[in-house]
């Protein structure tokens, strides 16, 4: 069984999100590419919501997710911590620990731009799965993410976490977009509110609590060559590390959506390292 929280519902004929209030348009957008202190508010805001709404038990037993990854995680594991955090002083009586999923492969895309068919072919009913080592027979399993629109990536998860043993299955939203799903590039909109430009970026990555993401490396290798040296000029030395690091574990050069674009990226920091080395 499972049930289903979001911190705010877009209606059918919505375009955008609000300008103020528990997800405001701007926070929402800097989330999804690294702002960690809007993961934080986000995750407090969804501990505060679920708390009041299930008020769980104590000593129940309680895992709590993210959307699956493979090697890189997404902007929706930033808010595991901050939402475990706030729980443990709403309910301490309440076992709480963190959980991965682990997803097979990587989307071939922007899974933003997909479409319900794409999103079904990305993301497949077996594509999800919990280390067996963990013992999640008979807990309640609570899985944050960001965003639900088609609700593909809710299916497979409920069809791991059910095979894992999962009791009961609690998944939070921050947007549920599920009513405008029919609008194909509503979630890429929402996404790019404020990341659309490089500045957009350089800004985000100098926030306080950054914490870099698979979305923020794909962007950065979609990129054209002269934004690509901009990005890597600009940001501290450890953020260009991470992004071709994160490129690579997620093997985006043999995805050709993206491989192109992190060749590129490559021989773009190799020119950059040529140059500082020379200088």
């Amino acid at each position: 069984m499972s049930d289903r929280i979001a911190l705010h519902t877009l209606a059918a004929d919505a375009c955008v999100l609000p300008s103020d209030g528990v997800v405001p348009a701007i926070d929402y957008s800097r989330f999804k590419y690294g702002d960690g202190v809007a993961s934080i508010a986000f995750g407090r805001a969804l501990a505060d919501r679920f708390h009041s709404i299930v008020a769980p038990r104590d000593c129940e037993r309680i895992f709590v997710t993210s959307s699956g990854y493979g090697a890189v995680p997404p902007a929706a594991r930033s808010l595991v911590s901050p939402f475990v955090a706030r729980m443990r002083r709403l309910a301490p009586g309440v076992e709480l620990k963190p959980l991965r999923v682990h997803r097979l492969g990587v989307s071939p895309g922007d899974y933003a731009t997909m479409d319900a068919a794409e999103r079904e072919l990305a993301v497949g009913a077996k594509s999800m799965h919990v280390d067996p080592r963990i013992d999640v027979a008979g807990a309640r399993v609570i899985a944050l993410d960001d965003i639900r629109v088609t609700g593909t990536h809710e299916l497979a998860m409920d069809g791991c976490l059910n095979e894992a043993g999962a009791s009961w299955i609690d998944h939070l939203y921050i947007v549920d977009a599920h009513s405008a799903a029919g609008r194909p590039s509503l979630e890429s909109d929402l996404n790019g509110v404020a990341a659309s430009s490089v500045e957009d970026l350089l800004v985000i990555v100098d926030s306080p609590r950054f914490v870099p993401n698979a979305r923020l490396a794909k962007k950065i290798t979609t990129l054209g060559r002269f934004d690509q040296e901009r990005f890597l000029a600009a940001v501290p030395p450890s953020v260009a590390a991470w992004i071709l690091d994160a490129v690579e574990r997620d093997g985006l050069s043999h995805v050709p959506a993206y491989a192109t674009g992190v060749r590129r990226l490559q021989l773009t920091a190799e020119a950059l390292a040529k140059t500082t080395a020379t200088a």
